[in-house]
């Protein structure tokens, strides 16, 4: 599916995105589905393909039940038709209700500029949650070992020399002091709280001495709003000559910034080597003492 706008795209992106409480089958399932409508329940009108309440329903991966999708049918915010006399609407409307959902549960800010060209990253590199658009595969290739608990976003992922691997970063399955170097590229902030100081301690263990780990992430600031769910971004991410854009949102149960994760890294044993915030977003590199 083309999405009209980046803020679509990313609201699609969270439905199906790496935060662990989704159920991994439907999700699956949701990325078929949005790649190819017509394995759907539809109904033809004048060469025109209208989709019901429960098709809608399984688009969006149950984000609204289906009486809260009929509430915007009966509202207008869903522009459709009945057809025997259930609500339908065509992909065009659907569109427009999922820009508006998007920006009603939504929290955006700016776009986000990230430039990684000079970036150091020596050595074997493990890269924590390396699927989706797998960025620092495609800027450091073979050198790069990409886990995700996500096969498919692994799948996903840009074909690159990476070496990609289904696995938990709480459970890393490799031995101590194998890597070089570790990147959790806008990683962590869809990894629950709890498990923050766990996947710290494993990269910590699976690093060589003196083996950096270099994170980017975002500012998520306390939840000042009932109404939105979820907090996004885009970024405009340069490696050299080329240009990735990419969207990122999770669900805004949390908050974190670059004071956090500085305080974290030390109580686990690292030291702090650079840190640099930069508009909503910051980097930081430690090393393995």
């Amino acid at each position: 599916m083309l999405f009209r706008t980046p803020q679509i795209k990313i609201f699609i992106l969270f439905l199906f995105s790496k935060i662990t409480n989704l159920n991994n089958k439907k999700v699956l399932l949701l990325r078929k589905s949005l790649k190819k409508l017509s394995g759907y329940c539809m109904k033809e009108v004048d060469d025109v393909k209208f989709y019901d309440v429960a098709d809608i329903c399984e688009m969006i991966h149950k984000y609204l039940n289906e009486e809260e999708i009929t509430n915007y049918f009966e509202e207008g915010k869903i522009k459709g038709k009945k057809i025997d006399n259930k609500w339908h609407a065509d992909k065009e409307a659907i569109d427009s209700f999922l820009e508006e959902l998007a920006k009603e549960k939504v929290f955006f800010i700016d776009t986000q500029k990230i430039d990684l060209t000079n970036i150091k990253l020596e050595g074997r590199i493990l890269d924590i949650g390396g699927g989706g658009e797998g960025v620092i595969a495609q800027f450091k290739d073979e050198q790069v070992v990409a886990i995700d608990p996500n096969k498919k976003e692994l799948e996903d992922a840009p074909h690159s020399g990476a070496l990609n691997i289904i696995m938990d970063a709480k459970e890393l399955k490799f031995l101590d002091n194998t890597f070089d170097t570790a990147t959790a590229f806008f990683t962590m902030m869809y990894i629950p709280v709890i498990d923050h100081k766990k996947v710290f301690q494993e990269i910590h263990r699976v690093l060589k001495l003196n083996g950096e780990f270099v994170l980017w992430d975002v500012n998520i600031p306390d939840r000042n709003s009932k109404e939105k769910d979820l907090f996004g971004l885009n970024l405009e991410i340069k490696i050299s000559d080329k240009t990735i854009n990419r969207g990122f949102a999770t669900l805004w149960d949390k908050e974190q910034d670059m004071q956090y994760f500085s305080n974290l890294a030390k109580s686990i044993g690292f030291k702090i080597l650079e840190q640099k915030v930069e508009n909503e977003i910051f980097y930081l590199r430690y090393r393995k003492k």
